[in-house]
């Protein structure tokens, strides 16, 4: 575990530096022993794919895991998300560190520069590191009070194009459903957001048994479709109304939840197109989420991403419409 720096977070706890990172992954192969150590020393330890044997040695020139018994060779990215992957490791690393490290994020233009790669692998590299985060979200379940509220998303092509945008519920902006679960004098804990079809009432239903524990609280604006039948039913319900005044109201917690998010997808990306927004709110809740333990986020997200099994590669259609 990292604890190397003179950085620190809000709770006082060592946040690696990037000297420090230099320092302890600056090579290809200090990024493999340290990858080698994870997959194959902690917790779940080595198991060999073929005889089930539990011993092993590191092939250090070949960064595989051999087997004592049958002499397999296992290499730490298989069945991972990296899997197949020809980025070198030292990229992958330095991208989850500067992806953690910062509140911004980075964009894959900006990548590209960083690592001197090309755009489509800077851009390969984040979409499967924002997987990762997604894949970690589904593990949380909100509980307890439950604030909800929609929310609207401008694309990058109105902003382009000059698009008239509509206002209110009936807007032609990328509607979000945003549920965000706090203590009980309001202040947030976790977030989930997802992009939705509609605010209709069976689409909340569907929302709302998929990411929040029946029994908890919900805290609504008092619009109808959270009063279908079986919101009502399963969840305790609370109406509240946004007071400008009051720095500790639910509603208002919440509106600066969309704020700082509507100011990640317009600041570091400049606006993006419906289909690539729901992988930037799943890295912006990532990070929400994890805003209390920035020393700790390096290897949480080393470990979902070792966690996430491979996905198919795909390139952007439109590298314009992708600059995120």
């Amino acid at each position: 575990m990292i604890t190397f720096s003179v950085v620190k977070d809000k709770n006082k706890k060592l946040v690696m530096s990037i000297g420090k990172f230099i320092e302890r992954y600056g090579t290809e192969g200090r990024c493999w022993e340290h990858l080698y150590t994870v997959r194959f020393c902690e917790n779940p330890q080595f198991v060999c794919p073929r005889c089930g044997g539990t011993a092993f040695y590191f092939l250090k020139s070949r960064h595989l895991a051999q087997c004592t018994s049958c002499k397999y060779q296992v290499s730490p990215i298989v069945g991972t998300i990296m899997e197949k992957s020809k980025i070198s490791l030292r990229n992958w690393f330095y991208t989850i560190y500067i992806m953690t490290i910062g509140k911004r994020g980075v964009s894959a233009m900006e990548l590209q520069y960083h690592l001197g790669v090309t755009y489509k692998t800077a851009w390969y590299l984040l979409l499967r590191i924002r997987t990762a985060m997604a894949a970690a979200n589904d593990k949380y379940i909100l509980e307890g009070t439950v604030v909800m509220d929609e929310a609207f998303f401008t694309g990058k092509s109105a902003l382009e194009d000059g698009e008239v945008l509509k206002r209110g519920r009936g807007t032609n902006k990328t509607k979000v459903l945003i549920a965000v679960s706090g203590t009980s004098d309001g202040i947030p804990q976790y977030v989930r957001m997802k992009i939705m079809p509609n605010f209709k009432a069976k689409t909340i239903e569907g929302f709302c048994t998929q990411y929040i524990r029946k029994g908890s609280t919900l805290v609504t604006d008092g619009f109808k479709a959270y009063q279908s039948q079986k919101v009502t039913k399963e969840y305790f319900h609370e109406f509240a109304v946004l007071d400008p005044v009051d720095r500790n109201s639910k509603l208002k917690q919440m509106h600066h939840v969309i704020s700082n998010a509507k100011a990640f997808v317009l600041g570091t990306f400049h606006g993006l197109a419906k289909p690539e927004l729901q992988s930037y709110l799943d890295e912006y809740s990532y990070r929400f989420n994890r805003r209390n333990m920035r020393h700790l986020m390096f290897d949480k997200l080393l470990a979902s991403i070792l966690a996430t099994p491979p996905v198919l590669y795909y390139a952007p259609d439109d590298e314009a419409e992708l600059k995120g």
